[in-house]
């Protein structure tokens, strides 16, 4: 038997049989992305019939996640009045964006309520008084229903309201997590609205139920991966994300 010709043959076979997987795995990518466009596609389409209108990007197909055991984490209010009572307020020309952020950081760490949880959300100015929120994240995923909102009144803060959900244990099981175009789904399936719904937001969170939690108890609770869904100005729905 000639061996150099037997050889020859089998790398070329060996070349065609990787050609053949690496060109039916590209092909099943391609149809898999085709068919996902397609769904998307459907669903504005069924959606929009029911006067639901996306107007963000749908996200993405997600990793699989945990759920999260959280605990209300009770404030010393005796604290919260000796630092409002003290804390050096600022000028009116010093009333800027990133000297109240720093501000509010001061008076939050003076508290010891500070946390690696705490992140900046936004500073809202009104006629007479500032609002500076925070809210409560673990890594890329907001805690919802947990904040701490801080007033400003004349370069001074005057009032803090907090409610936070102190996260204890990530469970080591994790579950799939639904598409954002089935959370849109179930959304408009238990949708009472009678007037055009207008999405104008769609984020992955942890949440935990609020009108069930007692604040007023030591006991944990657990938050589930949930899908955020904001509509019509600022109102939300919240749609269990793990497979059931």
């Amino acid at each position: 038997m000639d061996w150099t010709k037997a050889k020859t043959i089998l790398i070329v076979a060996l070349i065609v049989t990787n050609l053949v997987l690496i060109a039916t795995y590209f092909l099943r990518e391609y149809q898999f992305k085709s068919d996902e466009k397609e769904m998307k596609v459907a669903t504005i389409r069924l959606l929009e019939d029911k006067n639901i209108f996306v107007e963000t990007e749908i996200p993405k197909n997600h990793e699989r996640m945990p759920k999260l055991t959280v605990q209300y984490d009770k404030i010393d209010q005796e604290i919260i009045e000796e630092q409002l009572a003290n804390h050096k307020a600022l000028m009116p020309e010093e009333v800027t964006g990133d000297n109240l952020i720093a501000l509010t950081t001061d008076f939050i760490e003076r508290c010891n309520l500070m946390t690696e949880n705490v992140t900046f959300d936004k500073i809202e100015r009104a006629e007479d008084s500032i609002r500076v929120t925070y809210k409560n994240y673990l890594g890329e995923y907001a805690i919802e229903e947990s904040y701490m909102i801080l007033t400003v009144t004349e370069g001074k803060i005057t009032d803090m309201k907090r409610f936070w959900l102190n996260p204890v244990e990530v469970s080591d099981i994790k579950k799939e997590v639904i598409p954002a175009i089935a959370a849109l789904i179930r959304f408009m399936s238990e949708s009472t609205e009678e007037e055009k719904i207008h999405v104008q937001g769609i984020s992955l969170v942890y949440w935990v139920d609020s009108n069930a939690f007692d604040a007023e108890s030591p006991l944990t609770d657990t938050a589930f991966p949930t899908w955020k869904i904001i509509y019509n100005g600022g109102k939300i729905q919240h749609v269990t994300a793990w497979e059931q």
